[in-house]
């Protein structure tokens, strides 16, 4: 009976605030164009959801990439007060914090499930705002991403010799992966990929999954569409809140701009995943090959995989430390799955 009248209380604070509480609009900087499918949208998503459940007290303005700060530039301008809020990708801030990384994608690592699983119950979120403190922001998975493609490529892949020299985009730890393997990654923002591609400035790219690179018209500049998406089994967006607005919010409109979040996490899961099939299919309608790299190309990253990972832990400690959490928590994960396959 406590905890039913604690949920009616809290759940009526949310509905009033902005009958109690003065209503401020925050800006929110984006890293990605305010079109691209999901992971644009979400930030909109958010920020309706957001000003649905507080009555209108909290509204985040969402601003496409470059509008107000360039994507890689966006968590020092939050950490500073420049902007309020950012809209945004962990591995972009991994040049400053290399255990970044594996808050966004971790190659050959996670499901989306899994990786909520850890974020939220198994200390990943704890350790992802630890790494994120000296920005002076707080950070939050906000948006699931689907496990991506593999990528686009001019030319085809067969053996792993084809990955030396290869100039690709794609960036954290993928890209290490990549550059470990022979292949030379370049980290360039998602609206300049299509011309580098098509100019020939890249040879391959990877963006997203198959609805939004078909969104993109990158199958206007490659012809060579390979899965899995080593590099990014799933991902998360994230919103970032400087560090002095977080604490001016009240524990209830805090609780609501989680509550927001984890909704928007549901929502762009759900929404991928059904709309890749028709992608799929109108991709190879255009003349796409859609393809798998071969299993001898999967290994030799694999192996780059494992050897980064060993030589990252050994450089930075708190990289050791989230992997170490990842690692742990996956084995108590793995077993109960493995025990309900029905394959």
């Amino acid at each position: 009976m406590r905890r039913s009248t604690l949920a009616i209380t809290l759940l009526t604070g949310l509905v009033s605030l902005g009958s109690t509480v003065q209503a401020r609009e925050y800006n929110l900087q984006s890293a990605f164009p305010k079109n691209l499918l999901i992971v644009g949208e979400a930030a909109e998503y958010f920020s309706q959801r957001l000003a649905a459940v507080t009555n209108g007290a909290i509204r985040f303005k969402h601003l496409g990439a470059g509008e107000l700060s360039p994507p890689f530039e966006i968590i020092d301008n939050v950490g500073s007060g420049a902007i309020p809020a950012g809209w945004s990708y962990a591995p972009f801030v991994a040049g400053k914090a290399p255990a970044a990384n594996l808050f966004g994608s971790i190659p050959f690592g996670p499901d989306a499930a899994k990786y909520m699983a850890w974020m939220y119950h198994g200390g990943g979120l704890e350790l992802w705002r630890e790494t994120y403190a000296k920005f002076n922001v707080v950070p939050f998975p906000c948006g699931a991403i689907l496990s991506e493609a593999g990528g686009w490529l001019r030319k085809p892949i067969s053996t792993p010799a084809d990955l030396k020299g290869l100039k690709m985009r794609i960036g954290g730890l993928g890209g290490q992966i990549l550059a470990r393997a022979g292949g030379s990654p370049q980290n360039i923002p998602p609206g300049e990929i299509f011309t580098a591609l098509q100019t020939g400035r890249l040879d391959g790219a990877e963006l997203s999954n198959p609805a939004a690179d078909l969104a993109v018209g990158l199958d206007k500049a490659a012809r060579y569409y390979y899965f899995p998406g080593w590099h990014q089994p799933s991902g998360m967006t994230e919103l970032h809140i400087n560090k002095k607005v977080w604490d001016s919010f009240t524990e209830a409109q805090r609780i609501a701009i989680d509550m927001a979040c984890r909704d928007t996490t549901f929502w762009a899961y759900s929404k991928a995943s059904g709309e890749q099939q028709s992608a799929l299919d109108e991709l190879r309608k255009r003349g796409v090959n859609v393809l798998r790299f071969p299993e001898p190309v999967l290994q030799a990253l694999r192996k780059a995989a494992d050897e980064l990972y060993a030589e990252l832990s050994g450089k930075d400690a708190q990289f050791k430390k989230v992997l170490e959490s990842y690692r742990a928590y996956s084995k108590v994960y793995d077993e109960y799955r493995a025990l309900n396959r029905l394959d």
